[in-house]
């Protein structure tokens, strides 16, 4: 990623000739964000969504962890930060605005953003600068990305789901790491007053839509 016309035909090459559907990105490249003018990456994202890919976001930990060091903390705290910086700023710099077919999704539940997203809003509404690009509130550009279920609770994926819709949830997993959800498929049972049908989505019929695979 930190090479936009390598990463593009690498995108291309995996798609064209490998019959992939989707890839995986991190949050950062090298530590830039993933709009870092630097990087130029804007190539790519439209190459992605001229290609109808699916984009896999996950983190490697938070990159200015100085004080994420004990306790785990650059994952328990690092990774879904580093994944609420990434989609603030593919929203607030106008990748999503400019992009709108990009199929993105989000580890580990969406990050913070997914649950904290009217605070963005609210600065979105209050200050100039959090509206020097994009012309519409933040969350309905958050509205277009897919979050997995790794959330941990069934309260909180319930969350996720009555905010986003069932269909913009897949199940995940986070295999083989000590981090992952090792029942996933129990945890969306647990999940009250979820219907069959949101259920069968989330388990697999989104992803099958998402891939362009046949159930």
């Amino acid at each position: 990623m930190q090479d936009v016309q390598m990463a593009i035909r690498e995108l291309e090459y995996c798609v064209k000739k490998l019959d992939m559907r989707g890839i995986e990105i991190c949050t950062n490249v090298n530590g830039k964000d993933l709009t870092d003018p630097t990087l130029k990456l804007e190539k790519f994202f439209a190459r992605c969504e001229e290609l109808g890919v699916v984009l896999f976001m996950h983190p490697l930990g938070f990159t200015q962890a100085d004080r994420l060091t004990l306790h785990y903390f650059n994952n328990v705290i690092g990774n879904p930060l580093d994944s609420t910086l990434a989609v603030s700023h593919l929203i607030f710099d106008g990748v999503m605005e400019r992009y709108p077919k990009l199929k993105i999704i989000v580890s580990h539940g969406g990050g913070f953003i997914a649950h904290y997203w009217a605070r963005m809003d609210h600065g979105w509404r209050a200050r100039e600068d959090c509206r020097t690009v994009i012309t519409k509130a933040p969350s309905s550009y958050l509205e277009k990305f897919y979050f997995d279920t790794i959330t941990f609770d069934p309260e909180i994926l319930k969350r996720l789901i009555d905010r986003f819709g069932a269909d913009h949830v897949v199940l995940g997993t986070d295999y083989p790491f000590d981090m992952g959800e090792e029942n996933p498929l129990g945890l969306i049972a647990q999940v009250k007053r979820l219907s069959r049908v949101s259920r069968d989505l989330i388990q697999g019929g989104n992803a099958a839509r998402l891939l362009g695979l046949k159930l």
